[in-house]
């Protein structure tokens, strides 16, 4: 009887040990992003994930990895990711980061409608105007560089327009899109 109480006792304990030095690697990961190293070529560039995708977080890919690559490291995108905010064909050029906007308002737990958005590659001054923060110069300043330069692939591209920084571009990441 003495043994099998000696032997329950070992188990136990061999049990713990594992059980903890497991959640402590789980927690490490969690805090990390989930962060992935798809390859070992020191010339891999590094994407930053934030916003609707499954594991949030900095990865490293091999160099020409499209935003589907990324996407997929990072266990893809979650349910409420809105498709018209991010184009998955788009090819990563060096360290660049991604926010994926959500359809639906997660603070907003009544909400049953999708977030009003203006696509800041066709919308005219008043729709920016009426569907973001974006003051009168900024809304402008942006269909200047939009006619400049060409259509936006990535909505943190807005940041290169004169006028929209950081603080801007924080306030209405979740009211733009790409298309329509």
């Amino acid at each position: 009887m003495f043994k099998t109480i000696l032997i329950v006792l070992a188990v136990t304990i061999v049990t713990l040990i594992v059980m903890a030095t497991v959640d402590k690697i789980t927690t490490e990961i969690a805090e990390g992003g989930g962060e992935v190293v798809l390859a070992s070529d020191p010339e891999g560039i590094e994407v930053t994930l934030s916003g609707e995708v499954q594991l949030p977080g900095t990865y490293l890919l091999p160099i020409n990895s499209t935003l589907s690559e990324a996407l997929k490291a990072a266990g893809g995108v979650t349910s409420n990711a809105d498709s018209k905010c991010y184009e998955t064909s788009f090819v990563l050029d060096g360290d660049m980061s991604f926010y994926i906007a959500p359809i639906y308002d997660s603070t907003d737990t009544c909400s049953s409608s999708p977030i009003d958005k203006a696509c800041i590659n066709s919308a005219d001054k008043t729709t920016l105007l009426s569907k973001t923060s974006f003051s009168e110069s900024q809304s402008q300043a942006l269909i200047n560089y939009r006619s400049e330069h060409g259509s936006f692939h990535r909505l943190e591209e807005i940041q290169n327009v004169s006028g929209i920084g950081a603080a801007t571009w924080e306030k209405n990441k979740k009211y733009i899109s790409l298309t329509v």
